[in-house]
């Protein structure tokens, strides 16, 4: 691509399919190809020749559509009115790189924080003091703490702070953060404001109960008399269970607030008390939304055949935190395994090598075999299990486990596979498979090793006596 030719270039510009980083300096300095770059990518302004970074109506074209672009501007264009004006109505924050003279003027620092609050930092200390300007940066963001002292102390900038943002009570007086109607109004607009309230506010009831409702987790800045409050509390573990753990002693002894809790988040059985740890009814609850929590249920539950059974009827990845014992009852693992196959990983060893019990599993839920890396080895059986019930067979997994075919549902296909390839042996070593073979096909295998007659001692002659004996069917001698 030739990027010193002039008209190439400006028609790639105005499409935005090149940008000034690829032009030589001397291009980078044309007045045309540069106005039409910024208009079309602000980005290109950051390329701009010294020059031109002068130039008044580049400079205005730039912070138009990108206002941060005024910090690459030359030192005489950050204290031209109209650039700045422009700038900060993009974007607020670009007051930082005005000149201090515009920094301090109420115009300009009026049109910055109307666009971004936040752009009260960079204002002149004068202008901090001004009620318009405050009154207009609190509307729209957290920036109180930039505010001047004196106007942190009047009560209609304030409010209407809170109102924005409740956590603009961290910058307010002592006077202010015990004030009912300012803390009661931060609130109810942001929690997590309570943390900043007086001592005296997080003991009012109206004011804590307001910000449990929006947020159980505002419990923590409570006063301990009121996390001992039944409502309160309440209130909170339906907002967010987990509050639980700011509750009182007493009450993560409360069955009816441990219950909310569990029914919200089952990981609040952590902060409930051991008695009711080992109440079923909460445990179930519990482990209706979050397998996990089964893990603070006390010793005595994850024993109980009972209600470990209940567990992973509700959610099989209960089984992780059972009891070793439990763990090799196939009743429990079975139902783990219908509700959900990743239970597998958790069984015992002794069950994982036992062929007919993966079978059961592989029967019941056959997603097992999308089981990850920690049960491979009994992964590859059964996804070879399923592979033959999809017609997929595997010459040397059939050889290796013929003691099992018979329980293979896919039985018309297994047949014709064995028959096909002449696994007469196996057939022959499975009772049950050879039984059906014999009475679906009109085909007995009879090995040689097996027969002893007297006065037969040619083997041919005994193969034509036996196939006169069962003449109703195809005799094949392995």
């Amino acid at each position: 691509m030739d990027y010193s030719n002039y008209d190439l270039v400006l028609e790639l510009i105005k499409f935005d399919y090149c940008d000034l980083s690829n032009l030589s300096d001397e291009l980078k300095n044309n007045y045309n190809i540069v106005l039409e770059a910024v208009k079309n990518n602000s980005y290109n302004f950051f390329y701009v020749s010294n020059e031109l970074k002068n130039n008044y109506d580049i400079v205005l074209e730039a912070v138009k559509n990108n206002g941060y672009c005024l910090r690459y501007a030359s030192e005489k264009l950050k204290n031209n009115y109209d650039i700045v004006l422009e700038a900060v109505k993009n974007n607020g924050t670009s007051l930082y790189y005005a000149s201090k003279e515009l920094q301090n003027n109420s115009n300009i620092v009026l049109e910055a924080v109307k666009q971004n609050g936040y752009s009260l930092e960079y204002v002149s200390e004068e202008l901090k003091n001004n009620y318009d300007i405050v009154s207009e940066a609190v509307k729209n963001s957290n920036c109180l703490k930039y505010a001047s002292n004196n106007l942190k102390n009047n009560f209609n900038i304030v409010f209407e702070a809170v109102k924005n943002n409740g956590c603009c009570l961290e910058y307010m007086t002592n006077e202010f953060k015990n004030n009912y109607d300012i803390v009661y109004e931060a609130v109810k607009n942001n929690n997590y404001s309570l943390e900043y309230a007086s001592e005296e506010l997080k003991n009012n009831y109206n004011i804590v109960l307001e910000a449990v409702k929006k947020n159980g987790y505002s419990l923590q800045y409570a006063s301990d008399e009121l996390k001992n409050n039944y409502d309160i509390v309440l209130e909170a573990v339906k907002q967010d269970g987990l509050s639980l753990g700011y509750a009182s002693e007493e009450l993560k002894n409360n069955y009816n607030i441990v219950l909310e809790a569990v029914n919200n988040n089952g990981n609040s059985l952590e902060y409930a008390s051991q008695e009711l740890k080992n109440n079923k009814d909460i445990i179930l609850k519990a482990i209706k939304n979050n397998d996990y929590c089964f893990e603070y249920a006390t010793e005595e539950i994850k024993s109980n055949y009972n209600i470990v059974l209940e567990a992973v009827k509700n959610n099989g990845l209960c089984l992780k935190y059972a009891f070793e014992d439990i763990k090799n009852n196939k009743s429990i693992i079975l139902e783990a395994i219908k509700n959900n196959e990743k239970s597998l990983k958790y069984v015992s060893e002794k069950l994982l090598n036992n062929k007919l019990f993966l079978i059961e599993c592989y029967k019941i839920n056959n997603k097992t075999i999308q089981l990850n890396i920690e049960t491979f080895k009994y992964n590859i059986f059964i996804r070879e299990l399923n592979n033959i019930e999809n017609s997929n067979f595997n010459y040397k997994f059939i050889n290796e486990n013929y003691d099992i075919l018979h329980l293979i549902e896919n039985k018309d296909n297994l047949y014709n596979y064995l028959l096909e390839n002449k696994m007469y042996n196996i057939i022959y070593q499975n009772e049950e498979l050879h039984e059906n073979i014999k009475i679906k096909y009109n085909i007995l295998i009879l090995s040689m090793n097996d027969i002893n007659i007297d006065n037969l001692y040619n083997e041919e002659d005994i193969k034509i006596e036996y196939i006169k004996k069962f003449k109703s069917y195809n005799v094949i001698f392995i």
